[in-house]
C-alpha cells in the first residue's frame, strides 16, 4: 500500500504533481523530483492536499475526518 497526495491547485496547469510518503523520511516526496518534500503533518492537515491509498491498481480517495488511517 502506498499513500499518495496532490496539491488542488496543480489541476490547472497541464501536468499534476503527485507526492508520495516515504516513512524514512516521513515526508511526501513528489515522484518527479525527490528534493521537493513535505512533512507528514502538513500535507496531512492542509486541506488543499487530496490524500489516496493505493494499493496495486486501485487509488481509493481518504478524507481527513479519517486522519488517523494514515
Amino acid at each position: 500500500m502506498k499513500l499518495r497526495a496532490i496539491f488542488i491547485g496543480d489541476v490547472r496547469f497541464s501536468e499534476c504533481p503527485v507526492f508520495e510518503y516515504t516513512a524514512t523520511t516521513n515526508q511526501y516526496e513528489m515522484l518527479s523530483d525527490r528534493m521537493i518534500a513535505y512533512d507528514k503533518e502538513v500535507v496531512e492537515q492542509d486541506e488543499d492536499f487530496l490524500l489516496f491509498r493505493v494499493e496495486a491498481d486501485v487509488a481509493t480517495l481518504l478524507t481527513k475526518a479519517s486522519s488517523s488511517t494514515f
